[in-house]
């Protein structure tokens, strides 16, 4: 099982290397702060940075979460936009609502989530787009680090074009030994649909939860 799932891994890892331009690497880094207000209920603020040569994206997302059950939770956030196009930085008033369920199989831990999001775009009309991921981790925690390995994918789908126009494969770890920081990172592969064609590039990412 354990030489499957590794096989699994490399192959993903090796998929995502195909860019259209490998060469060129976009740096990403979130820090997000979760704080339990009862059994069920829950506040993050997320404070996300995006760069190639240079900063080209920010955005800060406040939002709440409801833990229904074990399995099942529902988020409601606000996340203000900040993005470079041409030199000109542009802004963008995102809320959305997303709703989540986790099962264990095995040794896997599969989660998925839908999120439906409002763009309020900067000189543009408001428009509604859906994001769906499938999260997969193994194991409980490798080597003395304790690193979970986990791949995952997410598909943007534009509901006023009502076409799929983006998609992102992750592979990735998360390092369980430092409880208060869980500092996770990933290479993720970015694929957008725009002038009939598909174009990719990849990311390096890092994120800690406090």
């Amino acid at each position: 099982m354990k030489q499957n799932l590794t096989l699994l891994f490399v192959f993903l890892l090796n998929t995502l290397l195909f860019a259209d331009n490998p060469a060129k690497i976009h740096l990403w880094h979130a820090e997000k702060f979760n704080r339990k207000i009862s059994d069920k209920l829950s506040v993050a603020l997320e404070q996300d940075f995006r760069s190639e040569s240079s900063l080209y994206y920010v955005h800060s997302d406040f939002g709440f979460k409801y833990e229904i059950g074990s399995r099942w939770a529902f988020n409601i956030n606000f996340r203000e936009v900040f993005e470079s196009k041409k030199g000109v930085w542009v802004s963008e008033h995102r809320p959305h609502g997303t709703v989540s369920t986790k099962v264990s199989l095995g040794a896997l831990a599969i989660s998925a989530r839908s999120r439906l999001e409002y763009r309020i775009k900067q000189d543009k009309d408001p428009v509604f787009r859906n994001r769906d991921m499938v999260t997969i981790k193994f194991g409980q925690g490798f080597t003395a680090l304790n690193i979970v390995p986990y791949i995952a994918d997410e598909i943007f789908y534009d509901l006023e074009n009502k076409k799929l126009n983006r998609n992102r494969a992750y592979v990735g770890i998360t390092i369980k030994s430092v409880p208060y920081l869980s500092p996770t990172v990933y290479l993720m592969k970015q694929s957008d649909f725009k002038e009939y064609r598909w174009n990719s590039f990849l990311i390096l990412g890092f994120k800690f939860n406090f």
